[in-house]
């Protein structure tokens, strides 16, 4: 995943809702929104929405770009919040109309009353009438029956480092959760040490077969664990038949991206976790944020084999990216061969790859590539599956995304849509109704970017021209759908 240039909220994007509330309610003429006889008390109507829904990441440290902790700081941004309310891009819910409904979708967006309250009380101006509220701290991880708790953190803390002119550096750590007996994850919660350096978190699971290597590299590197681009570093475990199915079982246990933390799996299913098998957690880490030292953790929650969990698994959806430098740019690196070069040199051969993988697996021909700002893949799916989880993800050339089941066809459905996508708001998304798909179903990932961004400058966007492939850092682009599914 979860190749950010800043792991917060855009500073300018809020800053460009920062217009006088007033002066926004009088251009569109008021509404049943704003039209409050006496503004609501600070205390009782806006400092616990405040703390509920948006001190979670404006805190000293977190994601976003300044606390509301305090009611001064809260009073001193009254209109900054009234106006991002207003035009519904905070608390941020990436997904569109379009989409269906998702388990704890009422718990992230804004209530009707909740809404009027904050509008009334920023238009008065924004005053407090007592002190603001704590956030509620993160809940205990629960356990059902039979269930046991691992915490897995990484041995020792690790400075992130890169050589010079890359801003990336994928880190490798092997846990091992000491497991005797054949137990499946059911919940997965992960803990960035450094949210603001830490840009993605991926749990893998290994077999016993790649310990020993896992092992080899991790003593070969100076510091905790080894450098690592895309998975593990590992030889793939298996058969040849099992490495060609990859994309169809990820072997993905849990993931970590901004603005999402993990949750329980839906109940009845688990991600396997055979005996003897260990965990890698890879962390990509910003290097634009800094170079802190961190030591994220993962707390996972197993029941045994008696349970006789559904297995769970993660199915990867990616698609081609080829986006040429527009009109005006220039520039060695606006050549694809020398864009291919360039990830090579940075990531190694592997990488420069997997560009014609994608074009033979989503066009069925990698030898005459075509940019485009959209990409689409469409994969067919082989056997009896239900989809309880899906989850786009681009960086930050990205501008929309949208993964269907048999688009086009009477019994389309659409699984996610992200009109505007903000890489700085990513998620997993649990199904409120888990969606059916038999086989010759077709799943299909579309993905549009917008290769001015480059030229807008901000936001990190790096302004040098290039040649746009698929790549795993900063200045590199994704097009990925993520579903997470049970067989049979």
């Amino acid at each position: 995943m979860r190749s950010a240039v800043r792991i917060a909220i855009a500073a300018a994007s809020l800053l460009a809702l920062a217009i006088p509330l007033a002066a926004l309610a009088a251009s569109r003429g008021g509404g049943a929104e704003t039209a409050h006889a006496a503004a609501p008390s600070f205390t009782r109507d806006v400092a616990p929405v405040i703390a509920d829904k948006c001190a979670g990441c404006h805190q000293t440290g977190g994601i976003a770009p300044f606390p509301l902790e305090t009611a001064r700081q809260i009073s001193a941004n009254a209109s900054l919040i009234g106006a991002a309310v207003q035009a519904r891009v905070m608390p941020p819910w990436p997904p569109g109309a379009r989409s269906p409904a998702y388990v704890g979708q009422d718990e992230r967006i804004l209530s009707t009353p909740e809404r009027v309250a904050i509008l009334a009380w920023a238009k008065a101006g924004g005053k407090v009438d007592g002190p603001a509220r704590r956030p509620r701290p993160p809940k205990p991880v629960e356990l059902s029956d039979g269930e046991s708790l691992l915490d897995l953190r990484m041995p020792t803390a690790y400075r992130p480092s890169a050589p010079k002119g890359v801003t990336d550096d994928y880190r490798c750590f092997l846990l091992d959760p000491k497991q005797a007996d054949d137990t499946a994850v059911t919940s997965a919660r992960i803990d960035p040490g450094q949210p603001k350096v830490v840009h993605h978190v991926i749990l893998f699971r290994i077999e016993q077969a790649q310990i020993a290597e896992g092992k080899r590299l991790d003593a070969a590197t100076a510091g905790p664990g080894w450098s690592c681009f895309g998975g593990t570093g590992l030889p793939a475990g298996g058969s040849a038949a099992a490495a060609q199915d990859a994309l169809d079982d990820a072997n993905w246990v849990a993931a970590w991206a901004p603005g999402w933390g993990g949750d329980r799996l839906p109940n009845g299913t688990g991600v396997p976790l055979p005996a003897g098998s260990q965990i890698v957690m890879q962390v990509h880490y910003n290097l634009l944020n800094g170079r802190a030292p961190d030591r994220s953790r993962a707390l996972l929650t197993v029941a045994p084999a008696s349970a006789e969990l559904e297995p769970v698994q993660t199915m990867l959806l990616p698609g081609p990216v080829e986006l040429a430098c527009v009109k005006g740019e220039a520039g060695r690196l606006c050549s694809r061969t020398e864009a291919l070069f360039e990830l090579s040199r940075k990531y190694g051969v592997t990488s420069a790859l997997v560009p014609a993988f994608l074009l033979y697996l989503c066009r069925g021909s990698a030898a005459s590539p075509r940019p485009s700002a959209v990409s689409t893949c469409d994969r067919r799916i082989t056997s009896p599956t239900t989809i309880h989880r899906v989850v786009g993800h681009m960086h930050l050339l990205g501008a929309s995304i949208k993964l269907e089941l048999n688009p086009g066809a009477s019994r389309a459905r659409v699984l996610l849509d992200i009109p505007r996508w903000d890489f700085h708001w990513q998620n997993a998304y649990t199904l409120a109704q888990p969606v059916r798909a038999e086989p010759g179903d077709v799943v299909r990932v579309t993905c549009r970017h917008e290769t001015h961004k480059r030229m807008q400058g901000g936001n990190g966007i790096p302004k040098t021209p290039r040649y746009v492939l698929w790549g795993e850092g900063t200045t590199d682009e994704m097009c990925l759908g993520i579903l997470q599914v049970t067989r049979g």
